[in-house]
């Protein structure tokens, strides 16, 4: 197993400021296996920051690049660690029972080669489905069903 990364090493060098709040934020985030919300953070780091300085923390983090916000249509955000603290990665999620399971992402080389960009400075990519347990239990359970057509 991968030891724990030098978090406050890590906020220095995007700019950073390693505040002891931000970086028991960011060892609660590193025990986690999948994006989260910011209720279950403060549970987790057992209410040692409330929720409002908990938010501000969180927008820092993401600003300065360490933490990524994933927004899975529940009308709130989550967070998870931003690479290099994890592998970069995006999501499916079931809009049925609302697993999540990371997914490798592939096409950041593809667009380096082929884009009329000269810089790509963000980008976000979920996608929602039905998990197979949901799928077996008939179309009622998510939604419309993506087929890839017009992409």
């Amino acid at each position: 197993m991968v030891g724990t990364p030098d978090f406050a090493q890590m906020l220095r060098r995007c700019g950073g400021r390693a505040t002891p709040g931000r970086l028991r934020l960011m060892r609660a985030l590193w025990k986690e296996t999948a994006p989260v919300t910011a209720a279950r953070l403060q549970k987790s780091l057992g209410g040692a920051l409330n929720l409002a300085t908990l938010y501000r923390a969180l927008d820092a983090l993401a600003e300065d690049g360490v933490v990524r916000r994933v927004d899975f249509r529940h009308g709130h955000a989550h967070y998870e660690l931003a690479a290099p603290a994890r592998a970069h990665h995006h999501h499916l999620a079931c809009t049925g029972c609302g697993a999540v399971e990371d997914v490798a992402c592939t096409l950041r080389p593809r667009l380096k080669r082929t884009s009329a960009f000269s810089t790509i400075t963000d980008h976000a990519m979920e996608y929602f489905g039905l998990c197979k347990a949901c799928g077996a239990r008939g179309p009622e359970r998510g939604g419309r069903i993506w087929t890839g057509a017009g992409e």
